[in-house]
């Protein structure tokens, strides 16, 4: 006679469900801020490498064309903004008029357009704070400004158009010496965005 031993039922119980569902909630609840702070460092070193890139695209078409060569914030890639403000978006072009009153025209012959961020500011000021509207190269590298520039990059919260630089994400200082050199360095907590 052989006898049939019943095994019971595999799965969960309601209770063990439950208590997973609860422990998940509150691993998220810990885990989500943690992770935006993530993505939002993320944004501003990429941003700021970014920049960094067309900047060092500029100032080698300069020197290799001898010609000056322009950077300015453009919404569209047709027409500079007059604005300080480059998260709209930026344009590089080569000026076919330079000078004190040299303006991005149809003439100008334009080499990269970049797209607008979400989340940062990116705001371009001197080494006094006061807002330049564009930056450009010389024949030699050297920067069209007598003052060494900065392009600040900071994430914003929602419905700030100037971002903060925070003990969870610190901006960062694109700094750009009069000779052409650009350099990356964090932006202290609580330091000036724009």
């Amino acid at each position: 006679m052989t006898m049939h031993v019943s095994r019971p039922a595999g799965g969960f119980s309601l209770i063990e469900l439950m208590v997973a569902i609860i422990v998940l909630a509150i691993l998220t609840s810990i885990a989500l801020p943690n992770f935006r702070s993530f993505v939002r460092r993320n944004a501003v070193t990429s941003q700021s490498n970014a920049m960094l890139a067309d900047l060092q695209y500029a100032r080698n078409d300069a020197i290799s064309r001898r010609v000056i060569t322009e950077i300015c914030a453009s919404t569209d890639g047709t027409a500079c903004t007059g604005s300080n403000a480059f998260e709209g978006g930026r344009v590089i072009y080569r000026e076919t008029a330079p000078g004190p009153g040299a303006t991005f025209t149809a003439a100008d012959e334009v080499q990269r357009v970049s797209q607008a961020t979400e989340g940062l500011s990116i705001r371009l000021v001197d080494d006094t704070g006061a807002a330049v509207n564009d930056v450009g190269f010389r024949q030699d590298g050297s920067v069209n400004s007598d003052k060494p520039l900065s392009f600040l990059i900071c994430p914003t919260s929602s419905g700030d158009s100037v971002g903060e630089s925070t003990n969870k994400v610190q901006g960062a200082q694109l700094l750009l010496s009069t000779s052409g050199r650009a350099t990356i360095r964090p932006i202290a907590v609580g330091g000036s965005c724009g």
